[in-house]
């Protein structure tokens, strides 16, 4: 008896490896999975399927989804999967600077959730397991604090479930040592994140964003308009360098060109080097910079007269 228990349970049912996807419907049991799936040549016997999952207390606890199986795999190997619900799981690569609408579009291209989902999902209050979203408005969405991170994604796994994984990643990076940081200079999370926001779209290397924090942090102390080209295109949608001075006189909360101070909220999700960037800006006498077309220099000036003169050289 224990021999044949062994061979039902523990043998796999042959040494084929070919995978196959094995979908499971919501609310399915051990019975109904076997009695679904046997005829495709991955379940070795219905009835040792039934008893192992009933005899480990597993018959309840299997989960919906896909899932990658093959006949080299044996009955417990199976069960152990299905309860563990390690489904086919896809891939989202959200990268820096990318935009809550950017990544609506990277979701809807995967086919994981319909078009805008992600867009009015992040509309809503997920303050109450993530306190550094404390400060932030109400009527501002999650742009900025979706963590840019590759996130795995199961086959009809809530979307809340993703932006909370997100916004977990970015409570992790976003230290004791940093929130410390950030109240001491008297500096709300939510002006901290709008600024690296900025410094993401616009530069490239942590050296020179830390300087362009700094000379950002200045104009901003001394009244004077911050003048970034990458807050207009996040109204305009345009892309860098190709910012018209039409498109600086938009009437808009994002508008660093006509409105003093930082704009409505963030324009992008930053990494957490422009965050370090943003609470730890260099001092320097420069006032003005920029960066020079596809090369990804940062020209640094100190009057407007040499900012004319670069902008002249660099940006024909």
């Amino acid at each position: 008896i224990a021999m044949f228990l062994v061979w039902g349970i523990y043998l796999p049912k042959s040494a084929n490896s070919a995978q196959v996807v094995f979908s499971v419907k919501k609310g399915s049991d051990a019975a109904l999975i076997s009695k679904d799936h046997q005829p495709k040549g991955i379940i070795k016997n219905k009835t040792f399927f039934n008893m192992y999952a009933f005899l480990t207390g597993r018959h309840s606890k299997l989960q919906a989804g896909k899932y990658n199986f093959s006949a080299s795999m044996p009955v417990f190997e199976i069960i152990n999967k299905l309860s563990a619900g390690d489904t086919i799981k896809d891939s989202i690569t959200i990268l820096e600077g990318y935009t809550i609408s950017d990544i609506d579009k990277l979701i809807e291209k995967k086919e994981l959730y319909p078009k805008d989902e992600f867009l009015n999902s992040a509309k809503q209050d997920f303050s109450k397991d993530s306190p550094f979203l404390k400060d932030k408005p109400q009527n501002a969405s999650l742009e900025g604090y979706i963590f840019p991170d590759t996130y795995f994604v199961s086959q009809g796994q809530n979307l809340h479930d993703l932006i909370k994984t997100a916004l977990s990643n970015f409570g992790k990076k976003l230290t004791s040592e940093l929130t410390n940081e950030i109240s001491k200079q008297k500096k709300s999370i939510f002006e901290i994140v709008t600024m690296a926001s900025m410094i993401e779209k616009e530069v490239r290397s942590l050296e020179d964003k830390k300087i362009v924090s700094g000379i950002l942090w200045k104009r901003l102390s001394a009244g004077v308009p911050l003048q970034v080209d990458a807050t207009v295109n996040y109204v305009t949608g345009k892309k860098p360098a190709t910012t018209a001075i039409s498109d600086t006189k938009i009437d808009s909360p994002y508008n660093t060109y006509q409105n003093p101070g930082l704009p409505a909220g963030p324009i992008s999700n930053p990494g957490l080097e422009s965050i370090l960037a943003a609470i730890y800006p260099t001092e320097s006498q420069y006032w003005y910079y920029l960066s020079a077309n596809g090369s990804g220099k940062t020209i640094f000036s100190k009057t407007l007269d040499e900012h004319n003169t670069a902008r002249a050289k660099y940006l024909r």
